[in-house]
């Protein structure tokens, strides 16, 4: 079936909704449980990193069901409603946790509320991740409707950070609890976001969800357990995908430490106000967006696995500048930091971008079954894995140099500390990422060049015959 301008549209508008709200809470949840609750980073990490293990540990079950189950929405399409639906209402439950509560309660409430959350995430990502598989036909067209939702999923981020903005009071610190029902507000409009958006995706690509399919054997209970696990575990079967996983895994966390810390960092490290963070975050949006045509066109000239290995050294130059910056803030003017800081946000926002889509697009290349939402599965499993340790390690880190909750001041050292946790995490992020990617072969693109070649070769007598 041919894909047009139209489906990649659609399809790339269901990453807006379910983005932003996982946007807010990649952005604001850690800020907001350690500024606003009042509850320790290591609790806060921990909460964190079990609902994301849990996530991940539930992609497998959801994507075998998904590329199993017949139906008349299709094998995708009732998963994303269910998803986006839940996803919408637990999304207005986490922010009106009372800061009042007893700390336990808070902790168990926070938690509880996580575990749901991303049960409904992984209900709505998982299938939805597949549609994309499911649609590609090409080795360009791949790079090409992953860019597309990349595009969107980078545009969610605008949402809360202009949110933020809009709600809060500019001059006050996000950290006083009169923000509590600002939180609230933006909880509700990010939700209303969730379910249009889902809803415009599923009824936007409803033509794919007859997609042909084989139907499942009749197995027993047993055997079907064994071979939903050694079906997930069977993409390990291709050393290919081991060194791809692994990257971008660790390419991912590039952007986990830049979310998970970044509102922290821009708070008590540059004291910037709630519309200086918003613009800050609007520059790392607009970086996302702006490079994606940058990298599809370099990806066709030079190959997938060069262009994003070029995007980490990108990344790894706006980092040089943040931590050059970070050394001489308090020599420079403040509204010089802000300009400098939004610049060096732009440049490594423009390469983490690269991260978002590309790789998705090269395990795409190397998927060759019907299971494609197992296969995503997996797929997410290993980079939430990987994210659930970095957001433990980032809140162990924030008892460690001593960041005190519920205040809005911290001390000069820990202001600082807290500024080159971020610049040493990105870092040695994307340097491992960028050896790991190395070791990828891009069969797929060997083949396409190969295949352009031969067609090359096979014109040349035909031009010749016509010039005699």
């Amino acid at each position: 079936m041919k894909v047009t301008q139209r489906d990649k549209l659609a399809y790339g508008v269901g990453a807006f909704g379910y983005g932003t709200v996982n946007q807010m809470l990649n952005n604001f949840l850690m800020f907001f449980g350690t500024g606003i609750l009042g509850l320790s980073g290591t609790l806060m990490g921990l909460a964190i990193a079990i609902s994301t293990v849990w996530d991940a540990a539930t992609d497998p079950l959801v994507g075998a069901l998904s590329d199993n189950y017949r139906g008349r929405l299709g094998k995708r399409h009732l998963f994303m409603l269910l998803g986006c639906v839940g996803v919408a209402f637990l999304n207005l439950l986490i922010w009106g946790i009372n800061p009042a509560w007893n700390e336990t309660i808070k902790f168990l409430a926070l938690l509880g509320i996580l575990l749901l959350i991303e049960t409904f995430n992984t209900v709505y990502s998982t299938p939805y991740a597949a549609l994309g598989f499911d649609m590609s036909q090409t080795y360009h067209e791949r790079t090409s409707i992953q860019s597309y939702k990349t595009v969107f999923q980078s545009a969610s981020l605008m949402v809360p950070s202009l949110l933020m903005g809009l709600v809060l009071n500019p001059k006050m610190l996000a950290t006083m609890h009169t923000a509590v029902g600002g939180y609230h507000l933006i909880a509700l409009i990010t939700s209303c976001l969730c379910l249009l958006t889902g809803l415009l995706a599923i009824f936007g690509t409803r033509h794919f969800r007859t997609q042909p399919t084989t139907q499942p054997q009749s197995v027993s209970p047993s055997a079907k357990k064994v071979s939903v696990l050694g079906e997930f575990f069977a993409v390990l079967d291709n050393r290919n995908n081991v060194f791809l996983i692994a990257a971008y895994a660790i390419a991912l966390s590039c952007s986990a430490f830049l979310t998970t810390l970044g509102m922290h960092v821009f708070t008590y490290t540059f004291h910037f106000t709630s519309w200086q963070i918003s613009f800050v975050l609007g520059c790392l949006v607009v970086g996302v967006i702006a490079g994606q045509p940058l990298w599809c066109f370099v990806s066709n000239r030079i190959g997938k696995k060069n262009t994003i290995q070029t995007a980490l050294w990108v990344v790894l130059l706006g980092v040089t500048g943040f931590a050059l910056l970070l050394t001489a803030r308090i020599f420079l003017p403040h509204n010089c930091v802000l300009w400098l800081l939004a610049l060096n946000i732009f440049i490594i926002s423009s390469g983490v971008g690269c991260i978002y889509s590309l790789p998705i697009s090269m395990f795409a290349d190397n998927i060759k079954n019907e299971s494609t939402a197992m296969a995503t599965g997996f797929l997410t499993f290993c980079t939430k894995c990987t994210n659930a340790v970095v957001t433990f390690l980032v809140g162990f880190m924030l008892d460690w140099v001593g960041f005190q909750s519920g205040i809005a001041t911290q001390t000069l050292h820990v202001s600082t500390a807290l500024g080159w946790l971020l610049v040493g995490g990105v870092t040695v992020s994307a340097v491992i990422a960028w050896f790991l990617f190395g070791k990828y072969q891009d069969k797929a693109h060997d083949n396409v060049v190969s295949y352009q070649d031969e067609t090359k070769q096979s014109v040349k007598p035909n031009t010749k015959v016509r010039s005699v």
